[in-house]
């Protein structure tokens, strides 16, 4: 169960479900915002705590637009998770969709137990609804993985500032993913799993690779189409969910906040 929940304008947190009859202690959560979209001076907060054996899926209620900003401003938003000792967390958000001029910068923290598990995904799309070619004028994306106590085992950032459309060489979706798992788990072997399965998908670029220390797999996508990148995705989450439901859980607490 959530035993704090805390939320202020955009966001909504409201009741939470048990809906998977494969994982029945996992609890799922919907992350709502009242606006729909992000703006070009939102400043945004999400924290999200589980304590040891906890549960939890976490994800969104759709897609979210991120409009034009204006000349020197951008919006900011920062994810905090923190994951315990024999936790998971499944946090896949819908992916973001980058009107003309947008201007975002977003930081995504993760600090995950060593005996703890977590997919983590992450996704953006382009659109310019006057179907001129227009694009984003500035995406700043970092991911932070740590593990309780240490020094950051990675840190991942792109920067894209007035891309121009041949860097895309025709792609429209792209995405990115983390699993992270007890480290007794045979991660090449999961590794060619995700191989194996994103190169089935047409239309599909994709590769995953060992993350520093053992800790788990990276992974990053690139589809013509946000259907394709959402199968890679798909995918992603089976491996992770079919190795995370190995390891011993106990009943638990939960606690989300979001500002």
């Amino acid at each position: 169960m959530i035993d704090r929940r805390l939320f202020a304008w955009p966001f909504v947190l409201t009741r939470s479900f048990y809906t998977d009859p494969a994982r029945p202690d996992c609890l799922s959560v919907i992350l709502q915002t009242g606006s729909g979209a992000v703006h070009g001076e939102d400043r945004l907060t999400q924290r999200f705590t589980l304590h040891a054996g906890a549960a939890v899926c976490v994800t969104t209620q759709g897609a979210t637009s991120v409009h034009r900003a204006e000349p020197g401003a951008c919006a900011v938003e920062h994810v905090a998770l923190r994951v315990a000792a024999g936790a998971s967390i499944d946090y896949r958000p819908e992916p973001r969709i980058l009107f003309p001029d947008a201007a975002l910068c977003q930081v995504l923290d993760l600090e995950c137990a060593t005996d703890a598990s977590a997919l983590v995904t992450d996704a953006f799309t382009v659109h310019d609804p006057d179907r001129q070619g227009r694009l984003f004028r500035e995406l700043d994306s970092t991911m932070v993985l740590r593990r309780p106590g240490e020094a950051p085992l990675l840190i991942d950032r792109m920067h894209l500032r007035n891309p121009d459309a041949a860097v895309f060489n025709g792609h429209r979706a792209f995405g990115s993913a983390v699993l992270m798992l007890p480290q007794a788990r045979d991660l090449a072997v999961l590794r060619q799993r995700l191989a194996d399965g994103f190169a089935g998908i047409d239309g599909l670029y994709a590769a995953a690779s060992l993350l520093p220390g053992n800790a788990g797999i990276g992974v990053r996508l690139a589809a013509r189409e946000m259907r394709r990148l959402r199968a890679g995705f798909d995918i992603a989450a089976a491996i992770y969910r079919a190795a995370a439901a190995q390891a011993p859980s106990a009943s638990a607490t939960a606690r989300p906040t979001a500002a």
